[in-house]
């Protein structure tokens, strides 16, 4: 019971860093680089959707995608992730802490890969195009932060039909940062794992 407490926890965390991400540093300055977040922004600017309701949409989509391509475990997360990401997004104000477009660009771009390597831990994720990664992870053997960076080109399309090629190539970069942090937080991981392995086969000598 502790255990399961302390992982809905840590899903929890990892959802409220990307809503930080987005909320904070990205989409005040109409930065739309990540996430199903920033698909849900870009759709309401475009053509007046309510983004909460793309956000739940695109959600459900890829719950029924985890349910059917990934296992159980990832889905039962992804249920809980899925549903508290809009929620979280909802009720946390969109406030513009840094006026500095390019290092909210960089701090933005940051706190969005780790809180998705935060739920990719747990084997969690917060739905909407965290789950493509998995899948392609799975069936083709992509490193997911290739998957984060391939499936987030839409929202690269989605700002040059928007906005125009200057947001579609900020957006790219930001992606391309996301993926660059990915890689990065997945050697450390692999070099703290490596430590223990030699700490703990220097115990058993």
């Amino acid at each position: 019971m502790e255990t399961l407490i302390k992982k809905n926890l840590a899903l929890l965390l990892g959802v409220l860093w990307i809503c930080i991400a987005l909320n904070f540093f990205l989409l005040p300055h109409s930065i739309a680089s990540a996430g199903v977040g920033s698909i849900g922004y870009l759709i309401e600017t475009g053509w007046s959707i309510n983004r909460h309701i793309v956000v739940w949409g695109i959600n459900l989509l890829m719950l029924a995608l985890a349910f059917l391509l990934l296992k159980r475990e990832v889905f039962v997360n992804t249920v809980i992730g899925s549903l508290a990401f809009p929620v979280l997004l909802a009720l946390l104000p969109e406030i513009m802490l840094l006026r500095f477009y390019s290092i909210s660009l960089i701090l933005g771009s940051f706190f969005f890969s780790f809180g998705i390597f935060s739920l990719y831990k747990i084997g969690a994720s917060n739905g909407g195009v965290t789950i493509p990664p998995l899948i392609l992870e799975k069936y083709y053997g992509i490193r997911r932060s290739s998957g984060v960076f391939l499936t987030n080109l839409i929202i690269i399309l989605l700002n040059l039909l928007i906005f125009s090629w200057q947001e579609a190539l900020i957006s790219a970069f930001s992606i391309y940062l996301i993926a660059f942090f990915m890689r990065l937080f997945m050697r450390i991981e692999q070099k703290m794992q490596a430590k223990k392995s030699v700490k703990v086969q220097g115990t058993a000598k």
